[in-house]
């Protein structure tokens, strides 16, 4: 299942992610410093193609991928 979230940096950038799982998006900011702020159940379609960034394991999915 896709698991999206929106995330913070030290410097108050936002960052909006997708993965596979939430253990991929907890890892990836581990890794980048980045504060989870939420965790929304639902985002329209063409906002994630346009703005999140894909930080799970295997390569974006195509419905994810601007057409």
């Amino acid at each position: 299942m896709t698991e999206l979230a929106r995330a913070i940096d030290k410097s108050k950038v936002r960052h909006y992610l997708i993965a596979d799982s939430k253990e991929e998006i907890d890892s990836y900011c581990s890794e980048k410093n980045l504060e989870i702020l939420n965790r929304p159940k639902y985002v329209d379609p063409t906002m994630i193609c346009h703005h999140f960034i894909w930080v799970g394991k295997r390569p974006r999915p195509a419905q994810w991928k601007i057409s």
